[in-house]
């Protein structure tokens, strides 16, 4: 059975709520998804010190929670 998650972005005081969410199969698949996700917005041009994805099932536990990182260019 899927259910909803939820991905969140926490940068500093500001908090981005993901209203919307998506469906997984598992955790696993939403953490992994949302580690992707945290990976693809460290490629933007800019610093990020104190910002953080978390991913949250539809009962409001965090599942997973990936730091976001600047990517250096290859």
């Amino acid at each position: 059975m899927r259910e909803r998650y939820f991905f969140h972005i926490r940068d500093g005081d500001r908090v981005s709520v993901d209203d919307e969410g998506m469906e997984f199969a598992t955790p696993r698949e939403a953490d992994l998804y949302g580690a992707r996700v945290a990976r693809d917005i460290g490629e933007e041009d800019r610093d990020y010190p104190d910002t953080v994805l978390s991913v949250v099932d539809a009962r409001g536990h965090v599942v997973a929670r990936h730091r976001i990182h600047r990517q250096l260019p290859n």
